[in-house]
């Protein structure tokens, strides 16, 4: 039997052991390495995260409704004095098709109407020959058209501007150094779109059908068309990085409409009860005097008409703005602006009438009682 001593089986078996715990330590090693590296890979996922998501919420764009709101409220704010106005919602969007429609949203400003669209403006109860309407910064002519020939009026009617190329309205209360004279209740400002105020490239274009329900209570000689067409557009654009922008807009209206009047045109004329004359009716005994039932005492004042008067009107509308704009703004504290506006507004009416003049001899009516005395009845 063969001896081995115990001093070479250790070193036999030494060599074979040393692998084997190297290769241990190593995987121990790599295992605390990725336990304390695999929680920061989450952590830096959140945190890239989250920083984006703040550079997301640094950035609200506000459109619409609630820009305009917004807008109008910073125009109050930054201008001095008492100033109210409206802004479009976007462009080729305000409020309504009406200028003078849309200001009367303001307080203090109430308007009077023409053929059923808003006409003219007053302000604070002062009357609309003591307004002063600008465009743009730029006094505008008076333009309200009268029954015959020019009209005197200092008034403007709104009338004669569509809206489609309208950006704000500025009504200030108060007087401005900036501002020109001549407006006792408010100056009015009328603003007209720009390309460069919007910087890019927009296009509208928008076509209506107009009916007007008093032109189908006309006859038949005046009636107008049952449907009339409304068509606008606007186109805005900028180039040159910004430096140039041109925008064109124009719009046409045809809308017939028409309505029905009767009154007393030439007044009425006052009698006493004892009066006798042209006119008045016969005294108590005088041929005529029985058929009048109720008649005014000899202290009674009456009236006559002298006429009745029954008309029917028919009229036609032709509106047609147009307006080019040229702006360049070579520096961010320069900017040129040119721009051409026209406005055209034809009114055409047909009227028929019907009147009847009194002559008030023996005749038979019945009146109310004294001392002021009425007609309950139409002479016959």
């Amino acid at each position: 039997m063969k001896h081995v001593h115990p001093t070479r089986l250790r070193q036999v078996r030494g060599p074979q052991r040393q692998p084997v715990a190297a290769a241990c330590a190593l995987l121990f090693i790599a295992a605390a390495a990725h336990a304390q590296q695999a929680p920061a890979a989450p952590e830096a996922a959140a945190s890239e995260a989250q920083r984006k998501a703040d550079a997301t919420i640094d950035t609200v764009v506000v459109t619409g409704i609630r820009q305009s709101l917004d807008t109008s409220l910073n125009l109050k704010r930054q201008q001095r004095g008492v100033v109210d106005g409206i802004v479009a919602e976007d462009i080729g969007k305000f409020p309504d098709t009406n200028l003078a429609e849309s200001m009367q949203r303001i307080s203090g400003v109430s308007i009077d109407r023409s053929m059923g669209e808003g006409s003219k403006v007053t302000v604070r109860g002062v009357g609309p020959d003591f307004n002063l309407v600008l465009l743009n910064g730029r006094q505008m002519p008076a333009s309200t058209l009268a029954d015959t020939g020019p009209s005197n009026s200092r008034a403007f009617d709104f009338a004669n501007l569509a809206t489609e190329s309208i950006a704000a309205l500025e009504v200030y209360k108060t007087s401005r150094a900036s501002a020109p004279t001549g407006g006792i209740g408010a100056t009015i400002n009328i603003k007209t779109a720009r390309p460069l105020d919007t910087k890019k490239t927009i296009a509208s274009i928008g076509v209506k059908a107009v009916h007007d329900g008093g032109n189908s209570r006309l006859p038949d000689n005046i009636k107008g068309d049952s449907v009339t067409p409304e068509v606008s557009g606007i186109y805005s654009t900028t180039f040159g990085e910004g430096m140039f922008g041109v925008s064109v807009s124009g719009s046409y209206q045809k809308r017939d409409a028409g309505y029905n009047s009767a009154g007393v045109p030439n007044g009425w004329l006052p009698f006493k009860g004892d009066e006798t004359g042209n006119g008045a009716i016969p005294l108590p005994g005088a041929p005529g005097s029985e058929r009048i039932t109720n008649r005014p005492g000899p202290n009674d004042v009456y009236s006559l008409p002298q006429n009745v008067n029954y008309n029917m009107n028919g009229i036609r509308r032709e509106r047609t703005n147009g307006q080019v704009t040229f702006q360049f703004a070579p520096t961010k504290s320069l900017t040129t602006t040119l721009d051409y506006t026209a406005s055209q507004n034809k009114v055409h009416t047909r009227r028929n009438d019907l009147s009847a003049w009194f002559s008030f001899g023996p005749s038979s009516s019945s009146w109310t009682g004294g001392p002021v005395s009425g007609r309950s009845t139409t002479p016959s």
